[in-house]
């Protein structure tokens, strides 16, 4: 039987205590060693955290930055994509325009008035475009297209040149309807203001401007309604009308190019800006890393040698509750 006094009871509750405090430092210098990062800030710092908090509130901007300017990158992206798309059909379809015109063959005019028909619907389609649920071309209002759907915009326009009296009233009244304050603006518009500038870096803004109101797109599908126009005998079926609505089809798309390409390209600049301002915010988020790793960073061989110290400790702590735990009566009073 073990007889164990006061004195040793006192000793075996302070033994515990410094064992429970050593796991402790074990566990916590096994930590520093195998992550590589000091678990005691404040030691490290000595109380001050001030440079620690900056660089985590500049991290957290960046981290921002980051999501905003990846999405315009997408936006942008699909923007450019659906201008081209439009861009190049209204090319491709001004000189085969003009050159069924020249022509004065009805087959040809039945050929390249689908063509306008369908470069037409196909235009409306890529301006009622939509990423993640929100539409790209309606400006601020996001939760639906900008435009009617293509057939229902289309039988709009052939509303208003419904009883044109010839081709340069027609031209009239789609010059006027596509026109600032005309009915393609208050009548089939239904998106909003333009977006605002977004902050892409320290100090810089930038803007996503294309919407289905810029006026290289109301040109563009002034002249595709022109050629849809003339398939449905409007302003008339004679050949000279005809010959006259595809001609000034033509002129339009190709006279329109233009506009279209400094909307390609203001927008090119705009993704270009994009890029520069993520390649920046990036190495500005790597600088930080490093510093805040520099601050937070263990020493490994300090740490290897704490994790021994403390196993050395905790070794010596077990022995002498191993030799306490054994003392006899006879050892006691021997």
């Amino acid at each position: 039987m073990s007889l164990v006094s006061l004195g040793d009871m006192a000793q075996s509750f302070m033994l515990r205590r410094h064992m429970g405090q050593v796991k402790a430092d074990l566990a916590l210098h096994t930590q520093e060693m195998t992550t590589g990062l000091i678990t005691d800030i404040a030691r490290r710092t000595d109380g001050d955290l001030g440079p620690l908090n900056a660089i985590s509130a500049s991290l957290a901007r960046l981290e921002t930055l980051a999501s905003v300017t990846s999405e315009m990158q997408l936006w942008s992206g699909a923007m450019q994509s659906a201008l081209e798309a439009i861009d190049n059909r209204a090319i491709e379809l001004g000189p085969q325009l003009l050159s069924a015109a020249s022509a004065r063959q009805p087959a040809t005019f039945a050929a390249v008035g689908g063509e306008g028909e369908a470069a037409f619907l196909a235009a409306v389609g890529y301006l009622n475009t939509s990423l993640d649920g929100r539409a790209l071309f309606g400006g601020v209002a996001t939760d639906h297209s900008p435009l009617p759907d293509s057939a229902s915009l289309l039988n709009q326009v052939a509303e208003v040149a419904q009883g044109a009296t010839s081709v340069a009233d027609l031209r009239d009244r789609l010059d006027t309807w596509f026109g600032p304050g005309g009915g393609f603006e208050t009548a089939a518009w239904r998106g909003g203001a333009a977006l605002e500038p977004v902050t892409i870096a320290q100090g810089e803004t930038a803007r996503l401007t294309p919407t289905a109101l810029s006026d290289g797109i109301r040109d563009t599908l002034k002249g595709l309604a022109l050629a849809a126009l003339a398939g449905r005998d409007l302003p008339g079926p004679g050949i000279e009308d005809k010959a006259a609505m595809l001609a000034a089809a033509g002129d339009t798309l190709i006279g329109s190019s233009g506009a279209r390409a400094a909307l390609s390209a203001d927008l090119g600049i705009t993704e270009q800006r994009i890029a520069d301002a993520q390649t920046r915010n990036g190495a500005e988020m790597t600088a930080l890393k490093f510093a805040e790793s520099q601050i937070r960073a263990a020493d490994p061989f300090e740490a290897a040698s704490r994790v021994q110290e403390a196993e050395t400790q905790l070794q010596l702590i077990y022995t002498l509750t191993a030799r306490l735990s054994g003392l006899s009566l006879a050892d006691y009073l021997g």
